[in-house]
């Protein structure tokens, strides 16, 4: 009966629900405690139903349970309690009850639900009614008319609602989509890296840190001989190795073709010679696979540091400097600027 609604609108509905069913305990609690006060025929009735409204409807608070049928049965029993014990000011109960209903069931159904609530409240009003005098009969067209007015304004805030949850539900999917263009628009599709577009944002923003770049020695070669599809398993790999040698604050990124770039923000020089010369043993004992004959590569990397004041231009053409010896150096070895003390790392 009840249509399946989304996280907004289920939020917004139970705070109205909650607040019909407090409502709904403190008009229960007036009308016992006005017969009690006015001595009506049964007003011991209208104390014991009040006492049990109140409890009922707390112990739904208490839960936040989703309505259901079964409590709209029993609180139309206990509003139509309320109408036989002659409780006075007890008519607004049965419109308190009629509002959280036909939320919960929405438009389609929400005439049915005042046809049920509406005629308990008929009935149980005949069935006191001595004689039809013309204020009986005012008084019944004044409780339908509110029900009607009552039913309507239920059926509006929950079309509010749901609109509003729409809206929110629309502007997740916005944030949602726009958070996948921008990974996409600053990750490599290929190693899941960083990629160059990355880089420039990231190391612009930073006025101190060791860059490392990585090349794969050969790497023409090994797609010669293998093929690029085998060559970009080993750039796949190369990016897996490197993501498992830094830590989680440093920055990976693939530069372009077969060259990487490393940002280890808030380490020294010599940090990031360590961590250069591991990955370089690292990746010069690792296997990859290529077909039926495994494959070794080596690469070569070159380190700088950027010091406050420094452009990232001028860091990287230092680490660039720093790899191109290198690889004049027989490749497969870590190099810094050479105005650096520490020169030379590995083979």
């Amino acid at each position: 009966m009840h249509d399946d609604r989304t996280a907004g609108i289920a939020g917004s509905a139970e705070s109205i629900q909650i607040l019909g069913r407090r409502a709904g305990i403190a008009f229960a609690l007036f009308s016992g405690a006005g017969a009690w006060y006015l001595q009506t025929s049964a007003w011991q009735w209208a104390v014991a139903l009040a006492s049990v409204h109140a409890l009922y409807n707390l112990a739904l608070c208490h839960r936040k349970a989703a309505p259901d049928i079964r409590e709209l049965l029993v609180s139309v029993a206990l509003c139509a309690g309320f109408t036989l014990a002659q409780a006075v000011y007890s008519d607004i109960l049965y419109h308190l009850l009629l509002l959280r209903m036909a939320m919960w069931v929405g438009r389609k159904r929400a005439g049915r639900v005042a046809a049920v609530v509406a005629a308990a409240q008929l009935i149980a009003t005949a069935a006191v009614t001595v004689s039809f005098t013309a204020d009986i009969v005012v008084r019944m067209l004044y409780n339908l008319l509110g029900a009607a007015l009552v039913t309507y304004a239920a059926v509006y805030i929950d079309a509010l609602i749901a609109r509003q949850a729409d809206g929110d539900r629309h502007m997740l999917d916005l944030i949602r989509q726009n958070d996948r263009n921008y990974r996409m628009a600053f990750t490599d599709s290929l190693t899941g890296l960083y990629n160059h577009r990355a880089y420039k944002e990231k190391i612009d923003s930073l006025p101190q840190c060791v860059l490392l770049i990585i090349d794969i020695d050969h790497f023409k070669r090994l797609n010669d001989t293998h093929g690029h599809l085998i060559g970009d398993k080993v750039l796949m790999a190369l990016g897996n190795i490197i993501m498992l040698s830094i830590r989680s604050g440093d920055l990976a990124f693939r530069y372009g073709g077969e060259e990487f770039v490393v940002i280890l923000p808030g380490t020294t020089a010599q940090n990031g010679l360590k961590v250069a010369e591991r990955l370089r043993q690292k990746v010069a004992e690792c296997e990859f696979a290529g077909g039926t004959v495994p494959i070794r590569i080596t690469v070569s990397l070159g380190v700088a540091m950027k010091k406050p004041g420094m452009s990232s231009q001028a860091v990287f053409e230092q680490a660039d400097r720093a790899l191109y010896r290198a690889k004049q150096l027989g490749r497969n070895n870590v190099q810094f600027p050479i105005a650096e003390p520490a020169l030379k790392y590995g083979m």
